[in-house]
């Protein structure tokens, strides 16, 4: 009877050691209001991704009511010059780790805005997951990027930004 008490004990934790720890947690999350941050225009979210898991997860978009498309980009040389395009496949969080999405680096784009985005409005994004469940964030706040925009490159289309 005392073996059968052990292994009753015992399955809960085992059991634990498997569970999700929170999924993915978005913190310090803000969204760029610039001169392109107008309708038909773009910006771009970011903040800090972590992933509570025990594997690998893929940021691979998102959506917003304020944005027809909403892509995860990063800036890379191209030309000689930095240039900002989309992540083919997503990016990877590693399980355990954080990401920083940042002006100059990897960040959540926004397309085709539906209307303007000034700074102080706040919006709701969701954020898609391969690995991982989806989590919808509200109360972004929008603020002022001066000097922030970059050069975007998607095949032959270039804009700036």
């Amino acid at each position: 009877m005392r073996k059968i008490s052990l292994l009753f004990l015992t399955i809960p934790l085992l059991l634990t050691g498997c569970a999700s720890t929170g999924g993915v947690v978005a913190e310090d999350l803000w969204v760029k209001s610039s001169e392109m941050s107008m309708q038909g225009g773009m910006t771009a979210v970011y903040g800090t991704l972590t992933n509570n898991t025990q594997q690998d997860v893929v940021l691979v978009g998102g959506e917003t009511e304020i944005a027809g498309v909403v892509e995860v980009h990063e800036m890379t040389m191209i030309g000689g010059e930095m240039k900002m395009q989309e992540i083919d496949g997503g990016l990877t969080i590693p399980a355990g780790m954080s990401i920083v999405l940042e002006p100059g680096g990897n960040h959540l784009m926004l397309m085709m805005l539906t209307d303007d985005l000034e700074a102080g409005e706040e919006i709701s994004v969701t954020f898609d997951f391969d690995g991982a469940e989806d989590i919808t964030v509200d109360g972004i706040v929008a603020k002022p990027a001066e000097g922030g925009d970059e050069d975007y490159h998607s095949g032959e289309m270039e804009m700036d930004n």
